[in-house]
């Protein structure tokens, strides 16, 4: 989901605090949003938590929080860390980006890629299917020891899979928790 980015940029760039950030999850009716002036935003069945923080927002995949939380972030800020966690696929900035509405998916891989960067303790390190290449004449090209990219510092990673720890363990994953340490996000798009 692409929420975890927003998540990250919150922690990275703002030095924000998921657990003290708050936004009032309740329906936005087109016009909430002078850059998308049609646009209306939902949760999934309907249902609304009122003021929450960004952690029980994540819990509970609360698109109408995380579409808010993106519009005061930036865009441009949330593919920037989109980019730098492993996404390649083109990015619009557009304002649905945050749940989901992308022109142009993105493949199972990128996304992957993109949040082995928390588990990696904030390092991005690009995904790689082929170690090496040799060549009839016995030359060969190493392509298995991709350069890693520091993302965020340990403690930011760590706060940002603590969060998503709980989306398994008591929200909208508890069928991915197979009894051991596990984090993820699930996703929902309007």
């Amino acid at each position: 989901s692409f929420k975890t980015f927003a998540l990250m940029t919150l922690i990275h760039d703002d030095q924000g605090n998921p657990a003290s950030t708050y936004y009032t999850s309740k329906p936005l009716p087109a016009g909430w949003l002078s850059a998308a002036p049609t646009w209306e935003v939902h949760t999934a069945e309907d249902s609304y938590q009122g003021t929450i923080n960004i952690t029980k927002a994540t819990i509970l995949s609360d698109n109408t929080v995380y579409v808010q939380l993106a519009a005061d972030l930036g865009w441009d800020k949330l593919d920037a860390t989109a980019r730098a966690m492993g996404i390649t696929s083109p990015l619009d900035g557009n304002p649905a980006e945050v749940i989901g509405g992308l022109r142009v998916g993105v493949t199972p891989l990128e996304m992957a890629d993109a949040y082995a960067t928390l588990s990696n303790g904030g390092t991005h390190v690009p995904a790689t299917i082929i170690d090496k290449v040799v060549f009839p004449d016995g030359s060969s090209r190493n392509f298995g020891n991709p350069a890693p990219t520091r993302v965020f510092p340990y403690d930011e990673a760590y706060e940002g899979t603590s969060v998503l720890k709980q989306v398994v363990t008591s929200g909208t994953g508890t069928s991915a928790n197979y009894g051991c340490p596990v984090a993820g996000k699930t996703g929902t798009a309007n």
